[in-house]
C-alpha cells in the first residue's frame, strides 16, 4: 500500500453521503399470475420470444399481460448484443405493466452493478456499438485527451489505434447511459436486490450466512446504499478532474492513489476538496454489495451442498415469511434445476445460447401451481431435481456401476501408498478400455465382531476394520449425503480388504495448509465442517484428522475418507468434538430422522454389531437435541 493511503486513511474522517431513490415495494401478494425469468445477458430475440409464447407482449412488444408480474433476477446485460434492447424494453414494459395493473420487478444482478460501477470487462463489442449513435466526435475526443494526458508516450498514430479498440466507439455514452443519472442507470437504481413476491423470494445469486438473518428491507437498504454512496462518491472524484472516465474499476485505486501522492506532493500539509470521496471509494472496498456474499454475487445456494447450504436459505426463508428461493446467477446451461428438496430453485437456464450453451425459460406461478415454460416447448415442465452423485463425478460411473466394475474388473496393478499405519494399497483395474483406481484396505483386527453374540465396548473399543468404510459409505448413501467414496468388500491378491473408490484432483488439508494454498471456493470452510460434525458424531469417528479430510482442487468441495476407526457404541460426542457447534437446517434433520433401527439393520448389519446400530441411532438423538436450528 502507498504512503499516502496510510497518511489519508489516518487523518480524514469518514463521510458518508447516500442518496434516496424511489424504488418498488420488496414485498407482494397478488392473486396474479407471476412469470419469472433469469439471466438473459443480451439474448434479445430468444427473450421476447419467450414473453410472446407467454402473453406477456404483443407482437409490437407492448404489454399485454394485464395483471401479470413479470420478475427478472438480473443480468439482462453484458456479453449478448441485444442487451441494450433488453433493459430498454423491460423499462418500457415497467411503465405499461402498472398502468395495466401488473407489475415489472427487477433485482439486480452482479451484471448490472458491474457496467453502472465501470466494470465492462464482459461488455461485448455489440453492445458497445448499440450506443456509437448517441456519442459524438466531441465525446470521443475529449476522452481521448483524458487518455493522453495520463498516457504521453508513444506514437500518436500507434497510440490512437490501441486507443480506439479499448475504447470503442459507444464507449463515453455506455458510460454514460448506465450512470447514475443516465436513462438506464436510472431506472435501475430504482430497483430491488431482493423480492418476495407471495411464498417466493427472488434475488440473483443465493442467500449467504452473513444475509440469512435480515430482513428484505435491510438487505435492499444496505446494499442500495453501498452502491449509491460509490457512484456519488466515483462522480465527485470526476467532477474533481481526478477520475477521467477512461479509467475502469479495476484500475481505479492504484490510478486515485497516483493522483493522491501527487496532490500531497505538490501541497504539503494540505487536504484536497475530493479527499473525502476518495476515501470512500477507498473503503468501498469492504463494501457487502461488492463482496463474494452479497445476494447478486453468493453461489453457494446454487453450488453448495444442499444439507450445509439449507440452514442459510431456511433461516431467511422463515425470516421472511416465505417457502421458497428463485435464483439465477449459476447456469445450468438448459434445465430449471431445483434443490434443498425444492427450497431453491436454479433459473439460470444459460439464455445466451452462443456462450451458455443453454435455452430460454420461465418460472411460472398462478394459483397453487408452479410450473416451468421452455421456449419452444407447449407442454409444461416441471423443475429437474438436482444430480450430485459422488461416484459420478469421481469415475463417470454411478454407484451401482462403479460397484460391479469394482467387483469384477481384473487388477492391473497394485502399489503401496506409503502413508497410514496400516500400510493401504492402490489398485488399478482395468475392463473395457475402462481404468479406474482404488484404496484398498485390510486390517481386522477383530473379524467377525459383527455377528458375535455380545458387544465388549473395553474389548472392542479400540477395532480397526476395513469394514467400517464399507459401512460409512452406505451410511452416506442412505441420507443422501454423497461425500464418502464408493466402497465394497473385496479381494486383492488372496487377501479379504475393502476397495473405495480412489479420489484424484483433490488436496487433503494437511496439504494444503503446509503449502499454503488458500481456501479459494464458493463453499466456505467452516459451513462445510457443518456436515463434518455432524457426520462424525453420528458414526463417532475420533479419528478425523487433517489427512482424511479431502478439498477437490478446482472448487474446493469436501469429502471424507478413512472410517475404519469410527463406530463405537458410546452415546456422547467424540472428544474431538465435544465443544463444537452444531446447526442442523430442517432437511437435514428430515434425512436423520429417516434413520430407524430397521432400515440400518438392513442396510449395515453384513458390517456393523446391533449395538453399534443402536448408538448411530442414539447419537442421532442427541445430534438433534443439542443442535442449533434454523427458527429464530
Amino acid at each position: 500500500m502507498h504512503t499516502i493511503i496510510r497518511i489519508w486513511v489516518v487523518v480524514l474522517a469518514v463521510v458518508f453521503s447516500v442518496g434516496s431513490v424511489a424504488g418498488s415495494t420488496d414485498d407482494i401478494q397478488t392473486s396474479a399470475r407471476v412469470v419469472a425469468f433469469a439471466d438473459v445477458h443480451g439474448a434479445f430475440d430468444d427473450w421476447v420470444a419467450l414473453l410472446k409464447e407467454l402473453g406477456v407482449v404483443d407482437d409490437a412488444l407492448d404489454w399485454r399481460a394485464g395483471n401479470t408480474h413479470l420478475v427478472s433476477v438480473g443480468d439482462l446485460i453484458d456479453r449478448g448484443p441485444g442487451s441494450r434492447e433488453v433493459v430498454e424494453l423491460l423499462m418500457k414494459l415497467d411503465k405499461q405493466a402498472d398502468q395495466a395493473g401488473g407489475a415489472v420487478h427487477l433485482t439486480l444482478g452482479n451484471h448490472e452493478v458491474m457496467v453502472m460501477t465501470g466494470d465492462l470487462r464482459y461488455v461485448s463489442a455489440a453492445e458497445f456499438t448499440a450506443f456509437a449513435g448517441d456519442e459524438t466526435q466531441n465525446d470521443r475526443d475529449a476522452l481521448y485527451a483524458d487518455y493522453r494526458r495520463y498516457n504521453s508516450g508513444g506514437e500518436e498514430a500507434i497510440v490512437r489505434a490501441a486507443f480506439d479498440q479499448q475504447y470503442p466507439p459507444g464507449y463515453v455514452a455506455l458510460r454514460k447511459a448506465y450512470s447514475r443519472g443516465g436513462a438506464l442507470g436510472r431506472w435501475l437504481l430504482q430497483q430491488q436486490f431482493v423480492v418476495k413476491v407471495n411464498d417466493k423470494v427472488y434475488m440473483h445469486g443465493g442467500i449467504a450466512s452473513e444475509f440469512s438473518e435480515k430482513s428484505l428491507a435491510s438487505v435492499n437498504e444496505t446494499l442500495k446504499k453501498e452502491l449509491i454512496d460509490f457512484l456519488e462518491s466515483m462522480e465527485a472524484l470526476r467532477e474533481a478532474g481526478v477520475m477521467p472516465l477512461h479509467v475502469g474499476y479495476h484500475n481505479r485505486l492504484q490510478f486515485l492513489n497516483a493522483r493522491a501522492e501527487e496532490f500531497v506532493a505538490a501541497n504539503p500539509k494540505t487536504r484536497a476538496d475530493w479527499f473525502e470521496p476518495l476515501q470512500r471509494v477507498f473503503e468501498a472496498q469492504q463494501y457487502k454489495v461488492f463482496s463474494e456474499e452479497s445476494p447478486n454475487w453468493y453461489r453457494g445456494t446454487a453450488m453448495c451442498h444442499p444439507y450445509a447450504e439449507s440452514f442459510n436459505t431456511e433461516r431467511f426463508l422463515k425470516g421472511v415469511g416465505a417457502k421458497q428461493l428463485v435464483m439465477g446467477h449459476t447456469p445450468t446451461r438448459g434445465l430449471v434445476q431445483e434443490r434443498m428438496d425444492g427450497l431453491a430453485i436454479r433459473l439460470d437456464t444459460g439464455m445466451l445460447k452462443s456462450v451458455y450453451k443453454g435455452r430460454a425459460s420461465a418460472l411460472v406461478s398462478q394459483g397453487n401451481e408452479d410450473y416451468v415454460h421452455y421456449l419452444g416447448d407447449t407442454e409444461k415442465a416441471r423443475p429437474t431435481t438436482e444430480s450430485r452423485g459422488l461416484a459420478q463425478r469421481l469415475s463417470g460411473m454411478d454407484d451401482a456401476a462403479l460397484e460391479a466394475f469394482m467387483r469384477s474388473a481384473p487388477v492391473t496393478n497394485v502399489t503401496d501408498i506409503g502413508t497410514g499405519v496400516t500400510k493401504p494399497k492402490r489398485v488399478t483395474q482395468t475392463q473395457n478400455g475402462i481404468t479406474h483406481d482404488s484404496v484398498f484396505k485390510y486390517e481386522d483386527t477383530h473379524p467377525g465382531l459383527e455377528s458375535r453374540s455380545r458387544y465388549i465396548p473395553r474389548r472392542y473399543r479400540d477395532s480397526d476394520r476395513f469394514v467400517y468404510d464399507v459401512a460409512a459409505y452406505k451410511l452416506d448413501r442412505m441420507l443422501g449425503w454423497e461425500m464418502v467414496p464408493t466402497s465394497i468388500l473385496g479381494e486383492v491378491e488372496g487377501g479379504k480388504g475393502a476397495l473405495s473408490a480412489w479420489v484424484g484432483n483433490a488436496i487433503n488439508e494437511r496439504d494444503r495448509l503446509e503449502k499454503e494454498l488458500p481456501f479459494e471456493g464458493y463453499c466456505k470452510q467452516q459451513e462445510q465442517y457443518r456436515l463434518r460434525f455432524v457426520f462424525d458424531i453420528l458414526i463417532h469417528n475420533d479419528d478425523r484428522n487433517l489427512t482424511n479430510i479431502l478439498w477437490t482442487k478446482d472448487d474446493y468441495m469436501m469429502m471424507f475418507i478413512d472410517h475404519s476407526l469410527a463406530f463405537r457404541v458410546a452415546e456422547r460426542r467424540p472428544k474431538q468434538y465435544r465443544k463444537v457447534h452444531l446447526e442442523v437446517s430442517d432437511l437435514l434433520k428430515t434425512r436423520l430422522k429417516s434413520l430407524n433401527e430397521s432400515n440400518l439393520n438392513q442396510a449395515l448389519s453384513a458390517y456393523l454389531h446391533p449395538r453399534q446400530i443402536k448408538a448411530i441411532l442414539a447419537r442421532r438423538d442427541l445430534i438433534l437435541k443439542e443442535a442449533v436450528r434454523t427458527s429464530r
